[in-house]
């Protein structure tokens, strides 16, 4: 018997408190293990982006910088997701989890052993910290709206309480909040929420303009605002009925239905709705999962992202300026929990957020 298989087997026998105590123990050696050289690299200072920085002692197993210019002292975590975490091993856990299976927040809470609060803000700090992936598209690339009810679920102090997961009206309208998907055959996705009611030209255009190879072949419905933006791309163009599904052959999006589908399960069913405000992370979790990454690829993921943090904290300002600017709808209830750090609706574009 190997020592892996030996191991499970003492496990096994042991008493359920026992068990998590051996859980406790094994997470929190993980979360100590050596910080890989890759995770190390800082190449400039999280505050101030200045390139002159010096090393400045440890903190625990972290290296610690200081900035000569703005002089204040930062590790490979500021900025980042798993800057300031108080559990450090129960986040490990909690992390784990995400990869595993779509766990509604209540579940995995009770799982980790933390708050619902908590749980809920893990959850959307992770999937904060992961940055989108702008790869080019090649070859034939499809592409298509995937249209979510608007919803407020979890905004208090609604007056029309019961409409706060969303609207019933069907056809394209002012309450469908749209997810524009595309993707290549060569496994480049990008998914992005883009607005609420018909999606436009400068809609598309904001998300993934310029990201197009010379012999990328856009394959779609007949949605007007598709055939605009692929004419000034000067992309090569094969449009369908919606109701046919296909142009024949190898034009067509069923790869993105199937995504479609599965996501809009996931969403309404499993997770039973999400916000709209949240809807982007939701989609940004199903390409990871989708991707199939272990906890390790996920971590060095979360710290390449300095903005992490900005992006946490912003979150309402984001959705504020995305229902006043990219929908008909109007911003009510502001959420009560403010954090220090928040910015003006004018940084946005510093951050580049939108």
């Amino acid at each position: 018997m190997n020592p892996q298989n030996k191991i499970i087997q003492l496990f096994k026998s042991l008493l359920n408190k026992e068990k998590q105590d051996v859980l406790k123990v094994l997470n929190k050696i993980s979360t100590n293990e050596a910080i890989p050289s890759k995770d190390m690299l800082v190449s400039s200072c999280p505050h101030c982006k200045s390139k002159l920085f010096i090393k400045n002692g440890y903190r625990g197993a972290y290296q610690k910088y200081k900035c000569k210019s703005c002089f204040r002292v930062f590790t490979s975590k500021t900025g980042t997701s798993l800057h300031g975490l108080h559990k450090p091993e129960k986040f490990q856990l909690y992390k784990s989890l995400m990869l595993e299976a779509y766990y509604p927040i209540k579940t995995i809470a009770n799982k980790v052993g933390i708050s619902i609060q908590t749980a809920f803000d893990w959850r959307h700090k992770i999937l904060t910290g992961v940055m989108k992936d702008d790869k080019s598209f090649e070859g034939i690339t499809e592409i298509d709206d995937v249209w979510f009810s608007y919803s407020q679920k979890g905004r208090k102090g609604l007056k029309y309480s019961k409409k706060r997961g969303g609207n019933k009206r069907v056809g394209d309208n002012e309450f469908q909040a749209k997810l524009l998907i595309t993707a290549d055959r060569n496994r480049s996705i990008d998914m992005s929420l883009a607005c609420i009611g018909r999606l436009t030209k400068a809609d598309i255009e904001r998300k993934i303009s310029g990201r197009f190879s010379e012999d990328c072949v856009l394959v779609s419905d007949k949605h007007r605002s598709i055939a605009a933006f692929a004419k000034s791309e000067n992309l090569k163009h094969i449009s369908f009925k919606a109701s046919q599904h296909t142009a024949g052959g190898e034009y067509h999006v069923q790869n993105i239905n199937n995504m479609a589908q599965s996501l809009k399960g996931i969403i309404n069913y499993t997770l039973k709705g999400v916000s709209t405000k949240y809807l982007q992370n939701y989609a940004t979790w199903y390409q990871i999962m989708r991707e199939k990454i272990n906890s390790k690829e996920l971590r060095s993921k979360l710290l390449k992202n300095k903005n992490a943090t900005q992006l946490f904290v912003n979150r309402e300002v984001i959705y504020e300026w995305f229902i006043e600017n990219l929908s008909k709808r109007t911003y009510r209830c502001p959420v009560k929990k403010t954090y220090q750090s928040a910015v003006d609706q004018e940084d946005l574009a510093r951050l580049s957020l939108i």
